[in-house]
Protein backbone atom coordinates (compact mmCIF):
# COMPACT_ATOMS: atom_id res chain seq x y z
CA UNK A 1 0.00 0.00 0.00
CA UNK A 2 1.17 3.29 -0.78
CA UNK A 3 0.48 5.74 1.14
CA UNK A 4 -0.68 9.28 0.14
CA UNK A 5 0.41 11.66 3.00
CA UNK A 6 -1.55 14.88 1.50
CA UNK A 7 -4.93 12.16 2.26
CA UNK A 8 -3.43 10.97 4.95
CA UNK A 9 -2.79 14.08 6.90
CA UNK A 10 -6.08 15.43 5.60
CA UNK A 11 -8.23 12.28 6.90
CA UNK A 12 -7.03 12.70 10.86
CA UNK A 13 -7.38 16.16 10.33
CA UNK A 14 -11.19 16.15 9.35
CA UNK A 15 -11.45 13.19 11.69
CA UNK A 16 -10.64 14.60 14.96
CA UNK A 17 -12.15 17.60 13.77
CA UNK A 18 -15.57 15.56 13.56
CA UNK A 19 -14.54 13.35 16.81
CA UNK A 20 -14.28 17.01 18.70
CA UNK A 21 -18.04 17.88 17.49
CA UNK A 22 -16.59 21.00 15.33
CA UNK A 23 -17.38 22.27 12.02
CA UNK A 24 -14.93 23.63 9.82
CA UNK A 25 -16.05 27.26 10.10
CA UNK A 26 -15.55 26.37 13.94
CA UNK A 27 -11.90 25.17 13.30
CA UNK A 28 -11.16 28.00 11.00
CA UNK A 29 -12.30 30.77 13.64
CA UNK A 30 -10.44 29.18 16.51
CA UNK A 31 -7.30 29.08 14.56
CA UNK A 32 -7.84 32.33 13.02
CA UNK A 33 -7.94 31.00 9.23
CA UNK A 34 -10.93 30.97 6.41
CA UNK A 35 -13.60 27.89 6.34
CA UNK A 36 -12.42 27.58 2.75
CA UNK A 37 -8.93 26.72 3.67
CA UNK A 38 -9.83 24.24 6.24
CA UNK A 39 -12.03 22.59 3.40
CA UNK A 40 -9.01 22.55 1.09
CA UNK A 41 -6.97 21.03 3.91
CA UNK A 42 -9.76 18.09 4.40
CA UNK A 43 -10.11 17.48 0.88
CA UNK A 44 -6.44 17.20 0.51
CA UNK A 45 -6.39 20.22 -1.69
CA UNK A 46 -3.25 21.29 -0.53
CA UNK A 47 -0.91 20.64 2.82
CA UNK A 48 -1.26 23.29 5.62
CA UNK A 49 1.76 25.28 6.27
CA UNK A 50 3.81 24.11 9.12
CA UNK A 51 2.48 26.96 11.87
CA UNK A 52 -1.27 26.21 10.44
CA UNK A 53 -1.32 22.32 10.81
CA UNK A 54 0.46 23.12 14.76
CA UNK A 55 -2.27 25.88 15.28
CA UNK A 56 -5.03 22.79 13.97
CA UNK A 57 -3.53 20.19 15.91
CA UNK A 58 -3.49 22.59 19.23
CA UNK A 59 -7.13 23.21 18.47
CA UNK A 60 -8.35 19.60 18.05
CA UNK A 61 -6.19 18.82 21.10
CA UNK A 62 -4.16 16.29 19.11
CA UNK A 63 -1.09 15.10 19.42
CA UNK A 64 1.87 14.35 16.59
CA UNK A 65 1.48 10.61 17.72
CA UNK A 66 -2.17 10.46 16.36
CA UNK A 67 -0.92 11.07 13.09
CA UNK A 68 1.19 7.43 13.29
CA UNK A 69 -0.47 4.70 10.61
CA UNK A 70 -3.36 3.92 12.80
CA UNK A 71 -6.60 4.24 12.26
CA UNK A 72 -8.96 4.27 15.46
CA UNK A 73 -12.60 3.75 13.05
CA UNK A 74 -11.30 0.51 12.35
CA UNK A 75 -11.20 -0.23 16.52
CA UNK A 76 -14.63 -1.85 18.13
CA UNK A 77 -17.56 -0.23 17.85
CA UNK A 78 -18.32 0.20 21.42
CA UNK A 79 -14.58 1.77 21.81
CA UNK A 80 -14.87 3.87 18.90
CA UNK A 81 -18.56 5.03 20.62
CA UNK A 82 -16.54 5.66 23.96
CA UNK A 83 -14.10 7.71 22.53
CA UNK A 84 -16.41 9.83 20.76
CA UNK A 85 -18.81 10.56 23.86
CA UNK A 86 -14.88 11.43 25.29
CA UNK A 87 -13.82 14.15 22.81
CA UNK A 88 -16.81 15.36 22.54
CA UNK A 89 -17.94 15.82 26.70
CA UNK A 90 -17.13 18.99 28.61
CA UNK A 91 -15.16 18.98 31.61
CA UNK A 92 -17.83 17.97 34.16
CA UNK A 93 -19.07 15.27 31.67
CA UNK A 94 -15.63 13.88 31.53
CA UNK A 95 -15.48 13.68 35.57
CA UNK A 96 -18.82 12.17 35.44
CA UNK A 97 -17.43 9.52 32.93
CA UNK A 98 -14.49 9.20 34.66
CA UNK A 99 -16.47 8.36 38.04
CA UNK A 100 -18.52 5.77 36.32
CA UNK A 101 -15.79 3.68 35.01
CA UNK A 102 -13.72 4.05 37.95
CA UNK A 103 -16.67 2.35 39.54
CA UNK A 104 -17.46 -0.30 37.00
CA UNK A 105 -13.72 -0.95 36.98
CA UNK A 106 -13.70 -1.50 40.55
CA UNK A 107 -16.59 -3.60 40.62
CA UNK A 108 -15.62 -5.52 37.47
CA UNK A 109 -12.30 -6.62 39.51
CA UNK A 110 -14.20 -7.19 42.76
CA UNK A 111 -16.26 -9.65 40.70
CA UNK A 112 -13.38 -11.24 38.78
CA UNK A 113 -11.83 -11.63 42.75
CA UNK A 114 -14.66 -13.60 44.20
CA UNK A 115 -15.26 -16.27 41.20
CA UNK A 116 -11.69 -16.95 41.85
CA UNK A 117 -12.10 -17.11 45.15
CA UNK A 118 -14.98 -19.45 44.95
CA UNK A 119 -12.91 -21.70 42.14
CA UNK A 120 -10.50 -21.82 44.53
CA UNK A 121 -13.16 -23.59 47.34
Amino acid sequence: MILDDKKYIAGKIKEYRLLRGMTQAELAEKIDIGTKQISRIEVAEFYPSLSTFFKIAEALNMDLSDFVTQNPQSENKIRQKLINLIYSANEDEVNFYDRILTFANDEASELKKNLLLKRLK
